[in-house]
């Protein structure tokens, strides 16, 4: 008796709140697990989220996540999540697998009494299922550390009725360090689908934690229970700068559910191509505990980011209000295939066509050579702009000489494949970057004029892709106005299915049909 009243006497108020949580929280987290700790910037630490994700994109990164969260009783919860990707590419460039690293310290309670340390190992590989999607299976195996430090929290001292501590006479009791260290393994599945610029369009992905159901608790030993983490996203939305992605994350332990639900709010700083740097509003809500508020910037080398959770609707004792900041280092591990295939593809094809002369006037000898094709590396330097100077010049020569009437001419004819998305008129990054070649062409040589037609596959009735071919062509003549272009000079139409290259027998012939035809014609 003398012992526990002792105990008792040598901890104040306060000192007693703090323990009493940290026993609530460890008996909970003991009997069901009941709250499978996720960070709000939850794509700052994927591998919380699946071990899968480790082979889902082509970046080396490294990032680092801090969140500081405060309680009813009066203590914070303090994490610190560190974790590294790394892809690994074959011989001809594909992305197959990645490995990644995690690490974790978790504190709470007053000078860090309660304390969990984290270190875990991942390794997914990649299944290519179709164009532009891939499905990832991962493993982890982890090992967690717990441990719950008394020190500093009682006298150990014997109390004596009448007298009071005596330093000499020890309690009898070692309240030092309770234990508890374990290892468990968990997989993943992944399955996401890119647009041509490999950005996320869409995801969906299951994971299963603590697999192996370990001993974990301080006194007695208790089977952990496993975790299922699941979510899924998709872009709903995406007009110009703008993009919209909802998502949702979904943590089940025993009987215990938790649902964060939200959206991405994308916005592009530069338009222009992979790697330009933007802005994300991210939101979510938790059902039953709190809402999130986050704001990051990326770009291809770095990413920062800052998020908040607050009470949203509910009273939640064991969040008040959390703060998180996090930091991304990252690399594109550089690409081995040549991009002969690509570029053949999602570039420009293009028939020679002579001039057609008027009637009554004998053709001209000479035949205007069009490109073959427009290849990736001719995108960045300003040749267009001279070509179509050049054949200006030739035209204007054979006027002066009587070969031709002043009426308008076909300057160039080609058609644009830059892989349009299934339903999408949104232009790809190489379409945009052959669009700022072709409007600072048309800005230097103001007597020339467009046409463009959009065309489509053979999915869908004809009315709709009437209205997608249509806006397919109307995209790129925003696109070039927006660039300085006069609206005037460009004319647009789309002829829908009814015009295609090919019978749309596969995807690939599908999308070859997905295009646009572009004539630019000479008008003195």
């Amino acid at each position: 008796m003398a012992k526990t009243l002792g105990l008792l006497y040598s901890f104040d108020r306060r000192t007693v709140v703090h323990l009493l949580l940290i026993i609530v929280l460890e008996v909970t987290s003991t009997q069901a697990r009941a709250q499978y700790f996720q960070f709000s910037q939850f794509n700052f630490t994927p591998q919380r989220i699946n071990p899968a994700l480790v082979a889902t994109s082509n970046y080396a990164q490294v990032a680092f996540v801090y969140r500081n969260q405060g309680t009813d009783g009066g203590f914070r919860l303090a994490s610190n999540s560190l974790n590294a990707m790394y892809p690994i590419q074959s011989r001809t460039g594909n992305r197959w697998s990645g490995v990644g690293v995690s690490f974790l310290d978790d504190r709470s309670g007053q000078a860090g009494i309660f304390s969990t340390q984290e270190a875990g190992l991942s390794y997914a590989i990649n299944i290519a299922v179709a164009s532009r999607q891939s499905l990832s299976l991962g493993a982890k195996v982890l090992y967690q550390g717990r441990r719950i430090n008394l020190d500093g929290l009682y006298t150990g001292s014997q109390y004596i009725p009448d007298r009071g501590f005596d330093e000499s006479v020890s309690p009898g009791e070692n309240f030092g360090e309770l234990k508890s260290d374990y290892v468990t393994f968990s997989m993943g599945l992944h399955w996401q689908i890119e647009d041509k610029d490999e950005t996320v369009a869409g995801y969906w992905d299951i994971s299963f934690f603590d697999l192996n159901r370990p001993e974990e608790a301080f006194i007695t030993a208790w089977p952990l229970n496993p975790t299922m983490v699941a979510g899924g996203g998709l872009r709903v939305y995406q007009r110009r700068q703008l993009s919209i992605f909802p998502q949702v994350l979904y943590t089940r332990c025993a009987s215990n559910n938790v649902v964060n639900a939200g959206a991405v709010f994308r916005y592009d700083l530069i338009k222009s191509n992979k790697g330009s740097p933007y802005l994300d509003l991210r939101s979510g809500f938790v059902f039953g505990r709190s809402a999130v508020l986050g704001l990051q910037y990326q770009n291809d080398r770095i990413a920062l980011g800052v998020s908040y959770d607050f009470p949203f609707f509910y009273n939640n004792v064991a969040n008040t209000g959390a703060i998180e900041v996090g930091i991304v280092l990252k690399k594109e591990i550089a690409r081995k295939k040549k991009q002969k295939a690509n570029s053949k593809q999602a570039s420009v094809a293009q028939k020679p066509k002579k001039l057609s002369a008027p009637v009554g006037v004998k053709k001209p000898p000479v035949v205007v050579r069009d490109s073959s094709a427009v290849r990736k590396d001719s995108l960045h330097t300003a040749t267009m702009s001279e070509r179509l100077r050049l054949k200006q010049d030739s035209l204007a020569a054979m006027g002066m000489a009587g070969q031709l009437k002043h009426e308008p001419l076909i300057l160039e004819k080609a058609t644009l494949r830059f892989g349009f998305e299934f339903n999408s008129a949104e232009p790809s990054a190489e379409a945009r970057e052959y669009l700022d070649q072709l409007a600072t062409a048309l800005k230097d040589n103001h007597d020339l004029h467009l046409q463009l037609v959009g065309h489509t596959d053979n999915i869908g009735s004809d009315k709709f892709n009437i209205r997608l071919s249509l806006a397919r062509a109307q995209a790129f003549r925003d696109y070039l106005v927006n660039a300085g272009v006069e609206s005037a000079r460009i004319v647009v139409d789309g002829k829908g299915m009814s015009e295609p290259l090919n019978d749309n027998a596969t995807p690939d012939k599908q999308a070859l049909n997905r295009r646009v035809e572009m004539t630019i014609v000479y008008n003195k």
